[in-house]
């Protein structure tokens, strides 16, 4: 019910515009690399893993809406201890409107999965997220935050999943004489199981290359 609220506020910040409004403006494309530190915690212990990931997102920017598709992957292996090493899948669907210039509200579903030797843990979580961006040097550098909780979540595991939240911050910088942008960025994710069975936090480091307008 939840999510399903979120779309229809996104929808009617839409169609609160005319049509001719909503015509494509620019397609987008950011490529990325990340060095990210998986945790999990429960009573019984914990584990520790990093390792590198790449990943892509397209960016389809209408007028007062636009739509962001991301894709990742990579591999995780222990900092401490004999964990098994995983790979690691993201990908992502927001829907995005912007009610102010310098404020985006999103909706959309976020996947994530661990794929061990023991199994794949697969997780699904429609999140509502507000990404809020000021200008440090106007039309050369961006600082920005987003925070984001998930509203419906699901995972395979028992005893099945509790809710997630996380938070980025960061800052883009137009490069010279060029339409692309560096991003650099601090990523923290954290998704836990029903009854405190265990938590799992996700934190990165971006550094990313956008093509095209924003």
């Amino acid at each position: 019910m939840k999510a399903r609220g979120l779309w229809g506020l996104l929808a009617c910040v839409s169609l609160s515009r005319p049509l001719a409004a909503q015509v494509p403006r620019f397609l987008g494309l950011d490529l990325q690399v990340s060095r990210p530190r998986f945790q999990s915690t429960s009573p019984g212990g914990g584990e520790m893993l990093s390792g590198l990931v790449a990943g892509g997102r397209v960016r389809v920017v209408l007028r007062p809406v636009s739509l962001d598709l991301s894709y990742s992957q990579g591999r995780l292996t222990a900092d401490t201890g004999s964990a098994a090493a995983r790979d690691i899948v993201e990908g992502s669907l927001f829907l995005s409107a912007r009610p102010v210039p310098w404020l985006a509200l999103k909706a959309g579903p976020h996947l994530r999965a661990f794929a061990a030797p023991g199994g794949t843990e697969r997780w699904v979580l429609w999140e509502g997220r507000a990404h809020a961006d000021a200008p440090i040097v106007q039309g050369e550098w961006l600082a920005y935050v987003e925070g984001w909780v998930a509203v419906a979540s699901s995972v395979n595991v028992d005893p099945g999943a509790a809710g997630a939240r996380g938070a980025e911050a960061g800052v883009t910088i137009k490069l010279p004489h060029s339409p692309l942008w560096g991003r650099l960025a601090y990523v923290v994710d954290q998704a836990q199981l029903k009854n405190g069975a265990r938590t799992e936090s996700v934190q990165s480091v971006v550094l990313a290359i956008e093509f095209g307008g924003r």
